[in-house]
């Protein structure tokens, strides 16, 4: 694999922009890539897929992952929010999924759209270096980023503490199609006081059938957190069954029940 640093490449351009025909091949191919993922993203309909997370730990000193659980929920994207719902549930809600999910070990949200829509619709990514790769069996292009804190919008949440990071990671594309292919993010300047050492997500990405359209979605993802103490719990997850969303039922949005009407006497 090469790398090369973004900064080399700005040097080589000088102060002044070249046509584009005159830019490097790599940042073409970047440019070419974000715009194609964008527009992927952008035309989403809303849909709701079956999540399934399979949660393992690795206690201190051990170098083996046990199984802990096996969690199975629903989750939709409905105009740009990612909402839950209990299998079977009447409606989503945009909420904490420590809410649907008891007995501890980690949870994290946004591999089934946030991560995406962060890097290529918002835009919020300054990318850092890049090269030529080979993932999934398939020669690849791969891109560095960071996102600042205040782009990030990345909260993080333990022990009653919660605190927004920023992040770094990796993006790759088919060198072929230029089609995305996988995103690893990885939390950086997490404060202290949350007792997490390190949290890393990867999500690969496949197209499915949703209605009469081939979209490009989330296929499976895998989020490893490593806490001070040396704890480490990774979550498997793969989405399946993704279906066009059409509300039938109320969608709330972190909204509270208004209390009950007194019976008249």
């Amino acid at each position: 694999m090469k790398l090369l640093p973004i900064a080399a490449a700005a040097a080589m351009l000088g102060a002044g922009a070249l046509p584009a025909q005159d830019l490097p091949q790599w940042m073409l191919q970047l440019v070419q890539i974000k715009r194609k993922a964008k527009a992927e993203f952008v035309r989403l309909p809303n849909f709701a897929c079956v999540e399934t997370i399979n949660r393992f730990h690795r206690m201190p000193r051990s170098e083996e992952f046990k199984p802990m659980d096996t969690v199975r929920l629903e989750v939709a994207f409905v105009d740009g929010k990612e909402l839950f719902a209990p299998i079977g549930g009447s409606s989503f809600h945009e909420i904490d999924l420590s809410d649907l999910v008891r007995g501890g070990g980690a949870m994290g949200t946004g591999a089934f759209s946030a991560m995406a829509r962060n890097l290529f619709v918002n835009d919020n990514g300054r990318v850092t270096g890049w090269g030529e790769d080979r993932i999934l069996e398939r020669p690849a292009l791969r891109y560095d980023f960071v996102i600042p804190e205040m782009f990030a919008g990345y909260r993080m949440q333990s022990r009653g503490m919660q605190a927004t990071v920023g992040l770094e990671g990796t993006f790759w594309a088919d060198a072929e199609t230029l089609e995305l292919l996988r995103v690893v993010e990885r939390a950086v300047d997490i404060p202290p006081g949350l007792d997490i050492l390190d949290s890393t997500t990867t999500v690969t990405y496949a197209r499915m059938r949703i209605a009469a359209s081939d979209v490009l979605l989330p296929r499976w993802a895998e989020m490893v957190i490593t806490n001070t103490n040396g704890w480490r719990g990774r979550n498997e997850i793969e989405f399946t069954g993704c279906r066009e969303y059409v509300a039938d039922s109320v969608i709330r949005f972190d909204t509270v029940d208004p209390p009950p009407t007194p019976k008249k006497k």
